[in-house]
């Protein structure tokens, strides 16, 4: 399971137990699965879809930001 933080000027909400994560990516829509390489991801305008651990998915729209991903825990900053 993936734990993914989500920061902003704003506010910061964290969420646990993912099954996967697909980001807007620049280079095209990026999906990230448990074991995932070390990655640094520029994102751009778009949605951030978090796949729960029941199957449901959760909506995040964006405007561009950054990613980080390292043993299974994704730093996404906006």
């Amino acid at each position: 399971m993936i734990h993914c933080l989500i920061t902003s000027s704003q506010k910061t909400e964290s969420y646990k137990n993912l099954q996967g994560i697909t980001l807007p990516a620049f280079s095209g829509q990026m999906q990230v699965l448990p074991g995932h390489a070390e990655s640094f991801i520029l994102l751009k305008t778009g949605n951030v879809i978090l796949k729960l651990s029941s199957g449901q998915k959760t909506v995040i729209p964006i405007k561009g930001g950054e990613c980080y991903i390292k043993d299974d825990k994704s730093v996404i900053i906006l």
